[in-house]
């Protein structure tokens, strides 16, 4: 389908509880399968292997996901099984997502659950949502008509606004999967077509990993010479060559200087002895700044996956888990919010003993007791 070097736009759905979510994303790619092409040998999309996506071996989160390919543009389509699955996505679970197909029932309208959805997309910078309007044969007009407002409403509340947006489409997708015919013009299917060149006309296309800024976390000082000090670190995004100028930044610190040696595990810096430490980053020259002070949405595992019952409290104080190492932090929750019990989210501030290297988008994990409990994402930096 894609040439490997051409990257996915990741588009995940939103929704309220049974507004149509995981039907959605299953005729979408039946009809797909007439106008583009998708990775998989079966239409129904609930019944594929879940992937796992992991900030670490120990939290995990399971979604779907299928890619396809229309008008000549390739995405990636993810559907999550629960409301708490689609917040896990957004704060940390998954690959950066750059927009999101919204599925909202016509008879329940805006719930909770949408709300902080799209709340949730805009701190994190997601870029473009796709309004879909289900279920409208059995919807009167008025409803519909207030539905779309209220829609409308929420989206321009918190962005997602300008003539160049996603037009609203309505229609009834469990009439589109009982439909068996092939036409795409079909009235079944009209709308899910409508959607999926909607796609291909909004989408943005996310930026090659090579193409951005280098970020290598250093993970390990592994020999220090005079002039010369060997480290452990994997690059996660940008170039990084021998005799290239870098910065190490992180820990208060951002030394100037450059790249001796490289391979894809070790790295040779012009660095003396001591100048270096794990919990840095290998980064490009003036890209990147070390901070104490952030918001961030956090999500805290329930028991289930975390194997104990550790709550955030006001004035709490965790260890943030940032690129290669643990740091010492403060947690001050919102003051509406006494307590963040495992299972919910919050958008909370964070202090950090020590300023470390980061940016909007950075995500960490939060333990408590040596225990991890829970991820983030850095939404808002504070100078």
């Amino acid at each position: 389908m894609q040439g490997k070097h051409q990257p996915y736009p990741t588009i995940c759905i939103f929704g309220g509880v049974k507004h149509g979510k995981t039907a959605l994303a299953t005729v979408i790619l039946e009809v797909v399968q007439y106008i583009g092409a998708t990775e998989i040998t079966h239409t129904q999309f609930q019944q594929m292997d879940p992937v796992n996506f992991r900030i670490t071996e120990q939290l995990s989160t399971f979604f779907r996901v299928a890619k396809f390919e229309t008008s000549g543009k390739h995405y990636k389509l993810i559907d999550g099984e629960s409301h708490v699955d689609l917040i896990k996505a957004i704060i940390g679970g998954l690959p950066e997502i750059q927009a999101a197909i919204l599925v909202v029932s016509i008879n329940e309208g805006i719930t909770k659950e949408i709300t902080e959805q799209i709340q949730l997309a805009n701190k994190i910078g997601i870029r473009t949502i796709f309004p879909f309007l289900n279920e409208v044969d059995i919807a009167d007009p008025e409803l519909i008509g207030m539905c779309q407002d209220e829609t409308e409403e929420l989206l321009t509340k918190y962005g997602y606004t300008g003539e160049k947006k996603p037009l609203t489409i309505i229609g009834n997708i469990a009439s589109a999967l009982k439909y068996k015919g092939k036409d795409l013009g079909a009235t079944d299917w009209q709308p899910i077509v409508d959607l999926i060149f909607s796609l291909a006309q909004h989408t943005p296309i996310p930026i090659l990993s090579s193409k951005l800024p280098l970020i290598a976390p250093i993970s390990r000082v592994l020999e220090e010479e005079k002039g010369v000090t060997t480290i452990q670190g994997k690059k996660l995004q940008g170039q990084l060559a021998i005799g290239q100028n870098v910065d190490i930044v992180g820990k208060g610190d951002r030394i100037r200087t450059r790249c001796v040696g490289y391979d894809q595990t070790r790295i040779q810096i012009d660095a003396e002895p001591g100048w270096i430490t794990v919990g840095q980053i290998v980064s490009s020259p003036k890209q990147i700044r070390s901070y104490h002070q952030f918001r961030a949405a956090i999500y805290l595992t329930p028991v289930e996956e975390s194997g104990i019952h550790i709550p955030i409290v006001g004035n709490d104080k965790p260890e943030i888990y940032l690129w290669t190492t643990d740091v010492n932090g403060h947690i001050t929750l919102p003051s509406s919010t006494a307590i963040v019990n495992p299972g919910e989210h919050a958008i909370v501030l964070v202090e950090l003993e020590i300023p470390m290297a980061m940016q909007v988008g950075t995500k960490f994990e939060i333990k408590k007791t040596k225990q991890l409990i829970g991820m983030g994402i850095v939404i808002e930096i504070v100078s």
